[in-house]
């Protein structure tokens, strides 16, 4: 049954970062929008977020309640050492949720919705970086016995090696949003702009992961080293690689409908994610001492485990198929 949860675990982290991310990616891509190409990106953002934005943050509450019952050693750990970018993030989600819906939903078009598309923009902006920041933070390292307040809760993730993975999911994100709003338009010429889009944030992602490397390679824990001798990892590294491949030749040719490209450009993210998991799994919080926070020696008693593993499979027979219906009424797979 503790395979059960961490499996329920994984599902929802990847879900959020597929679907999730891309309402992330979608704010942020509005920061880089020309002028002349703003209103209809605002539009076609508020058609394909509108009906399913809120249903998207199911993943990231299932992620929260499992850690905090399943795994509350992690869920501590993890509350004490990023209570700042954790906050940070927080207010970017709620930010972000509350800005959509008065610049969606104001009766009154005048000047506050120019500040609240600035709002949602710097929000979608914070989080994705804010979550890569963690990332970076639980895999180089905290120091519990540090002499000092910023020595222990600001510099394990407050540094460039955790900044430039910020950059990196930020770039993920933005590029699901592009590969998803292709499908939004009849449109070829906004068609064609998303597909630009896709293609400028296929080089930052190449750029910034690249950068994640180089930069590791000057920490205490060599990510180049560990990452190409897992087999896991190069395994999921080759499937997003190749993914990447067919995607950019389905998409130029217009061979594959909508649907089809968004299912390739979310296992992308799903293998890219996946090969992250397979390089610190099962551990999720690195010491600088040398010790580690595991899932496996941290669960709950198996009593716990047990009601939360059935609860989890029940709710989720219950819940799927009503979220598949939601999204399939409202057009998002087409």
């Amino acid at each position: 049954m503790l395979w059960v949860v961490i499996v329920f675990l994984v599902i929802s982290l990847l879900f959020y970062c597929v679907l999730g991310g891309a309402d992330f990616g979608a704010g942020a891509l509005e920061l880089f929008i020309p002028k002349k190409n703003r209103k209809r990106h605002e539009e076609l953002v508020n058609k394909a977020m509108g009906p399913v934005w809120e249903a998207n943050h199911i993943w990231l509450i299932i992620l929260i309640v499992i850690l905090f019952n399943a795994f509350p050693q992690v869920y501590t750990q993890y509350s004490i050492y990023f209570h700042i970018p954790l906050t940070l993030m927080l207010i970017g989600i709620v930010f972000r949720g509350c800005a959509f819906t008065f610049r969606n939903y104001d009766a009154v078009k005048d000047d506050t919705h120019r500040y609240y598309s600035l709002a949602f923009s710097f929000s979608s902006l914070l989080t994705p970086i804010m979550f890569g920041m963690i990332m970076g933070g639980m895999f180089f390292g905290v120091d519990p016995d540090a002499p000092t307040y910023y020595q222990r809760y600001v510099t394990s993730w407050f540094n460039f090696p955790s900044f430039s993975i910020g950059i990196f999911v930020l770039s993920l994100f933005a590029y699901l949003a592009s590969v998803y709003l292709i499908g939004e338009s009849d449109d070829k010429e906004v068609r064609n702009y998303y597909i630009r889009c896709a293609q400028k944030a296929s080089v930052m992602m190449l750029i910034t992961g690249t950068l994640v490397f180089f930069l590791a390679q000057f920490s205490r824990r060599p990510l180049l080293k560990i990452f190409f001798t897992n087999p896991a990892s190069i395994f999921c590294f080759a499937a997003a690689t190749i993914l990447t491949i067919i995607f950019w030749q389905k998409i130029l040719r217009s061979k594959v409908p909508e649907w089809g490209i968004r299912l390739i450009a979310g296992a992308q993210v799903c293998f890219v994610l996946m090969a992250w998991l397979a390089v610190i799994f099962p551990d999720v919080l690195f010491y600088k001492d040398g010790d580690q926070l595991s899932l496996i020696n941290s669960a709950a008693p198996e009593a716990t485990i047990n009601i939360l593993a059935w609860s989890l499979i029940i709710g989720a027979s219950l819940f799927l198929p009503i979220l598949f219906y939601l999204i399939r009424a409202f057009k998002i797979i087409k």
